[in-house]
């Protein structure tokens, strides 16, 4: 968060505010790390055939990013781009998902 370029991906406009958010930051980076360990843990389930515990967890860990995307594009508009790139892979696993259980069985 120290450099310019992050802080301008993350609207963080001030090196104090950057100093000021880093262990939220930090927090932060480790949610999302646990989320995305649970959605391919998931996936890896379901390619294993075990689709009855991989399909539950894949879901709840992508609709909890997705979740979070529109929290993020509800705090304003200029969180449009992040809350964009933060929720397309999730809305579109669970897109799949939901294809994949009603047209797949």
């Amino acid at each position: 968060m120290d450099e310019p370029r992050v802080r301008r991906i993350f609207s963080v406009e001030t090196e104090s505010d950057a100093l000021a958010t880093r262990s939220l930051a930090f927090n932060q980076g480790f949610y999302n790390l646990f989320l995305a360990i649970g959605a391919v843990l998931g996936v890896v389930l379901v390619a294993a055939g075990n689709g009855a515990v991989g399909w539950p967890i894949t879901v709840f860990a992508t609709a909890s990013m997705l979740g979070a995307a529109v929290v993020l594009l509800g705090t304003g508009r200029r969180y449009l781009r992040a809350a964009v790139a933060q929720g397309s892979l999730p809305f579109l696993a669970l897109l799949f998902a939901l294809l994949g259980s009603t047209f797949g069985g």
